[in-house]
């Protein structure tokens, strides 16, 4: 197969000029379809590189929940997710339960033996970093002694404000590119290898009288080029980092707030659990002691 040299060349064209002049010293864009299609470009040597260490192949279109990697003790702390396997991520700041689905996150990958493997972060599909930790030939990890010394490093992709420009540092910071991905249109059969990241989640699902309750998740994946671009039907090499579940939320009436028809936190209303003294209510049957009344002009169970 014939490659195609990758160079730092700006181009020219009026369409790129036009591009740089977007801001003030922004440098001119590089040639995005070589590099896509160069087997030898950063992204596809830190792949082979790395390969799926500190993560997992994965499997497209798994269910989130029956292939989780790892899980959330409680719905309380989303700070540490224990991995099936061992090991454990750390995130920081903890995704906020309140905030999903979840649209930026920092964390660390740590192995069996607590030693950080790498780690990352995602502010959108081409918007992230990850590190992979070097590693050498004769180190033993999770399953027995590696075959190669993995170099490792940082890959680094940004596109600023949504613009379509994308920034790529490569590991070691050796190489740095500045890209207009408009250009994709001139090598449509690549733009499906431009370097993304993808964040899914949910907060999962109350049991209720129609559904079961149903546990929720965060998980991030990266898309690596194929190892030839240029092949037929060729897709990305996909690395999920983590996939931790999280604990169905409990019930109404066991939720810890007020909400549906609880005249207070988990009691009143259509909830099993009556209303003790003191706490809100609008019905007589609200209260454990089946008197509402008014106290200083609020209605509680008396």
């Amino acid at each position: 197969m014939l490659r195609r040299v990758i160079g730092t060349v700006a181009l020219v064209t009026p369409a790129a000029l036009l591009a740089a002049l977007h801001g003030c010293g922004e440098p001119l864009p590089q040639d995005l379809c070589n590099w896509l299609a160069d087997t030898n470009n950063c992204y596809a040597r830190f792949a082979d590189d790395v390969g799926t260490q500190c993560g997992y192949p994965y499997v497209p279109g798994n269910d989130p929940i029956a292939s989780a990697t790892g899980s959330f003790e409680t719905r309380d702390d989303l700070s540490l997710c224990i991995l099936s396997q061992g090991g454990q991520v750390l995130f920081d700041p903890p995704p906020d339960l309140t905030a999903f689905p979840v649209t930026s996150v920092g964390f660390k990958l740590l192995d069996g033996w607590a030693q950080e493997c790498g780690s990352g972060s995602y502010k959108g599909e081409h918007n992230y970093s990850i590190t992979i930790n070097t590693v050498d030939a004769t180190d033993a990890g999770a399953s027995g002694p590696l075959d190669d010394h993995i170099i490792g490093g940082t890959f680094s992709a940004t596109q600023p404000d949504g613009r379509d420009v994308l920034d790529v540092t490569c590991p070691g910071a050796s190489d740095a590119y500045h890209f207009n991905t408009q250009f994709t249109d001139k090598c449509s059969e690549y733009a499906n290898f431009l370097p993304r990241a993808v964040l899914d989640s949910s907060p999962g699902r109350p049991e209720s009288p129609s559904a079961t309750a149903l546990a929720g998740f965060v998980r991030l994946r990266i898309e690596y080029p194929p190892d030839d671009p240029s092949a037929a039907n060729a897709e990305p090499r996909v690395v999920e980092y983590f996939n931790c579940s999280i604990p169905a939320p409990p019930p109404p009436c066991q939720n810890g707030v007020r909400d549906g028809t609880e005249t207070d936190v988990d009691c009143g209303g259509s909830c099993p659990t009556k209303c003790a003294a003191g706490m809100s209510c609008i019905n007589d049957s609200d209260c454990a002691s089946g008197d509402c009344a008014l106290n200083a002009g609020v209605w509680q169970c008396v």
